[in-house]
């Protein structure tokens, strides 16, 4: 039953060396570098631009390329490279458009319709993603937050996943370099007053998202377990009635979508959270976004499984197992946070008795150095190799650990059809909330039903389920029912940050 899991945790991983040109720190260097090597330096090691499977995934959703940089920086040539990837469905949408001339196609900027540029470049991005447009490209220098709130938005409302891209050439900063360069003549004292401005694109949180297309079936799915959820446990529907009455709402309307802030469109697994601008939120995200993995896995294709569904008076999700290693290494979020609380202490390690044999090891220093940021596809393969190699069975993380003890338990004629506490034990998909709960509540939800589930194995107390054809159903009482699903969902994600 669990062969899928087997496939793809152990399945061997192969790299294709590739020849990474000698770039020495000297500003003239791109006059003389072919468009093979200029292409190299600009993308390097942007998923979307250079991994053939994340951009096969981009192809099939819809996705808006938020472009940040002065002029001068590289940004019209990222364009280029993602028009020439995308090009069966791809728009661009700048405020220079507007300054240039449909008869001779010269530029001729006019600093008192910037206004009416930038209501022009908003329109043409909404007629883009009211179309469907598969991949929109905002041109714009876009340096402050305020200036893209209304792009985020607008991602937001047709389902769009928001991805900053951004030059990573070594004079983005310089602005005598970029005053020299820039092809619009924009002078040296605006492109200072404007890199004074430029400040780092804090998100709400990291997050793995999925497209709107597989959103929209997967959260179909997850009613319809509910549905058939509350017909095989009357117990189950009639705690739930309780609640629906006290919120004067149907039972089968309870835990809907529309209770969260926003009705989000796109489901996301987050992976680590941020908050509002605060001194201690821009050190996390100073800390995590720092992180070589971090910075060069942004806009990643991320792939997960989703073995069971969980159902409580107060959310409805989807549980999920992520096999790939490079996604363990972006994972933030604390999974032993309810045990903490039952311990009375923030931060203690103990938890259950098998949380600190599933967490995952550190990295070392040495580990760490092997990434290297300008083919981290590479050196990711190299460095995973390496990994397997030399973890003993007890270090391997959650999604490893729980096919192993699923073997096992198999041979003492026992079902365990989900994975138990540890490393990567809280991510989640929240398909629906009910009314006066918020989205954070299903993580809690799960490490509760994880803890049940912990204490139910050792006890041995047999459980009300039902087998059907697809399932097995547990009612854990209290309005809490597990859903394990026989043959797991495949989801693909991809791994950006959540903007406001």
């Amino acid at each position: 039953m669990f062969d899928w899991l087997y496939q793809s945790v152990f399945m061997a991983h192969t790299a294709t060396k590739k020849s990474v040109p000698s770039i020495k720190p000297d500003f003239n260097f791109s006059q003389v570098m072919d468009i093979f090597q200029l292409d190299n330096l600009y993308t390097k090691s942007y998923p979307f631009m250079t991994c053939p499977q994340t951009i096969d995934h981009y192809r099939k959703s819809k996705v808006m390329f938020l472009m940040r940089g002065l002029p001068g920086s590289g940004k019209s040539t990222l364009v280029d490279i993602l028009k020439r990837i995308y090009s069966h469905s791809c728009q661009v949408c700048s405020a220079d458009h507007f300054f240039m001339s449909e008869e001779t196609g010269e530029y001729k900027f006019d600093r008192s319709k910037i206004s009416d540029a930038h209501q022009t470049c908003q329109r043409n991005a909404e007629d883009a993603c009211r179309a469907g447009i598969n991949a929109i490209v905002i041109d714009n220098t876009n340096i402050r937050m305020d200036e893209c709130k209304f792009y985020f938005q607008k991602a937001s409302q047709y389902g769009y996943i928001v991805v900053i891209v951004e030059p990573r050439t070594q004079w983005k900063k310089n602005a005598q370099y970029l005053a020299t360069h820039n092809i619009h003549q924009v002078p040296l004292d605006t492109i200072q007053a404007r890199l004074h401005q430029y400040r780092p694109f804090i998100p709400f949180f990291f997050g793995l998202f999925v497209n709107h297309e597989q959103s929209t079936t997967i959260i179909e799915q997850a009613y319809d377990y509910y549905h058939q959820a509350l017909q095989t446990f009357p117990m189950l529907k009639k705690d739930l009635e309780r609640i629906s009455r006290e919120k004067n709402v149907s039972v089968n309307s309870l835990l809907n979508r529309s209770n969260m802030i926003g009705t989000p469109k796109l489901l996301h697994c987050t992976v680590k959270f941020i908050g509002k601008p605060t001194d201690q939120s821009r050190r996390q995200y100073t800390d995590y976004a720092g992180n070589v993995r971090v910075s060069h896995l942004l806009g990643k294709l991320c792939s997960a499984y989703i073995v069971s569904f969980i159902i409580t008076p107060r959310t409805l999700g989807a549980r999920l197992i992520f096999p790939e290693r490079h996604t363990w290494s972006i994972w933030d979020m604390n999974d032993d946070e309810a045990f903490d609380k039952n311990n009375g202490s923030q931060g203690d390690q103990k938890g259950c008795e098998m949380c600190s044999s599933l967490m995952v090891r550190s990295f070392t220093e040495d580990e760490e150095q092997q990434v290297d940021i300008i083919d981290v596809e590479e050196n990711f393969e190299e460095h995973e190799r390496g990994l397997q190699s030399t973890s003993a069975i007890s270090d391997k993380p959650l999604c490893q650990r729980c096919s192993i003890r699923y073997e096992q338990a198999r041979y003492h004629q026992s079902t365990i059809l989900h994975p138990t506490c540890g490393f990567m034990s809280r991510a989640h998909f929240t398909v629906g909330v009910a009314p006066g709960s918020s989205a954070v509540q299903t993580g809690q939800d799960l490490l509760s039903i994880i803890q049940k589930e912990s204490d139910l194995q050792k006890s041995c107390v047999a459980l009300c389920d039902n087998k059907l054809n697809q399932t097995v159903m547990k009612y854990m009482g209290n309005g809490e029912c597990a859903v394990y699903l026989k043959e797991p969902i495949l989801v693909q994600t991809i791994f950006s940050g959540a903007f406001h």
